[in-house]
């Protein structure tokens, strides 16, 4: 039974994770990121919020651009990787073996195994709360059409999507997941 609570934590899970990454001066990182989302369109825009402290939030301010990657569940342990580990530790991309291609409208690494990618260009950062708020004009799309089915939805007979179910927990979708409309009627 739903009853009245004092704890402060946050519900927001589960959710599509996604992988940003950002570079400048010769420095670039891959970070997981559990808040983000689609904010509009003409132009689009996509927002993610990253804490102050993060070595991706430093490299995004400075250049400017950031990319936003969702890739498929056969790659939880690279994400479950680059949302442990800090780039100001290591080179996230030459440790995890981490492919890429640069960006053909930003500045960023594009990551080869995302079957979908934004590259985004800043339009605002705000803060609420101890995160940023970043939101960035959508330069350019990648989509693995292969991936997808003729309505634009995912093809999940071939693509398994991870979902963060918070506290670095994942769970795959399935193509066996039910659709809500058969579940409603």
């Amino acid at each position: 039974m739903r009853t009245p609570t004092d704890d402060t934590a946050w519900y927001s899970y589960p959710g599509m994770v996604a992988v940003v990454t950002s570079r400048y001066g010769g420095r670039q990182n891959v970070m997981a990121s559990g808040w983000h989302t689609y904010i509009g369109s003409s132009p689009g825009i996509y927002g993610i919020s990253l804490r102050k402290e993060t070595h991706t939030y430093s490299l995004i301010e400075k250049s400017g651009v950031f990319g936003v990657h969702f890739l498929p569940g056969s790659k939880s342990e690279l994400i479950q990787a680059v949302g442990t580990f800090s780039g100001r530790d290591m080179d996230k991309y030459k440790e995890l073996g981490i492919a890429y291609d640069n960006g053909l409208a930003a500045d960023i690494p594009v990551l080869r195994d995302a079957y979908y990618a934004y590259e985004c260009r800043v339009m605002d950062i705000r803060t609420y709360g101890d995160h940023e708020w970043i939101a960035g004009e959508i330069l350019q799309r990648y989509k693995d059409e292969e991936l997808f089915l003729d309505n634009g939805l995912p093809d999940l007979g071939k693509l398994q999507i991870p979902l963060c179910m918070g506290r670095s927990t994942y769970r795959i979708v399935q193509e066996n997941t039910k659709e809500a409309r058969h579940l409603f009627g």
